[in-house]
């Protein structure tokens, strides 16, 4: 996989679109009881962005309690803080929907990453930070047992 072009990985055969688009992709690994996030550059505000709750929802409405998810940042350049809110009560429906796991893969733009880290922070739930979404992978899938 390119690493500037984050997306869903082909070569999990089990991985399926769930949304893509521009700003962000989610997939769904039905074996796994795994999502997938990407966010994907940058976010000007949200207009730009104006199903990503709806999409979030459906997303966790495919995943069972105990579910792991891998969120790849690596592209996301800083977001405005007036995405602050939304990024938010994406983080507290996913927290509700009951995941085990959180695997980040950390944005490359060091504004992003500080960002990111500083609202990882408040999920409050087990996570790790990785560099690359295969570590992550790797990570999740040995950690499933």
């Amino acid at each position: 996989m390119d690493s500037k072009t984050p997306h869903t990985d082909p070569s999990i055969p089990t991985q399926q679109n769930v949304v893509r688009n521009a700003c962000y992709e989610i997939g769904y690994d039905g074996i796994r009881n795994r999502l997938y996030l990407s966010i994907l550059g940058f976010w000007k505000n949200t207009d730009i962005v104006p199903d990503f709750l709806k999409d979030w929802d459906g997303a966790l409405q495919l995943v069972s309690p105990g579910f792991t998810l891998l969120i790849d940042m690596r592209t996301m350049i800083t977001h405005p803080q007036q995405l602050c809110s939304m990024h938010e009560e994406a983080q507290r429906k996913m927290r509700a929907a009951g995941p085990s796991r959180i695997a980040n893969v950390m944005p490359l733009d060091k504004i992003a990453s500080l960002q990111a880290a500083d609202s990882i922070k408040k999920i409050e739930l087990p996570f790790q930070l990785f560099e690359t979404s295969e570590t992550a992978q790797h990570w999740l899938d040995t950690t499933m047992a």
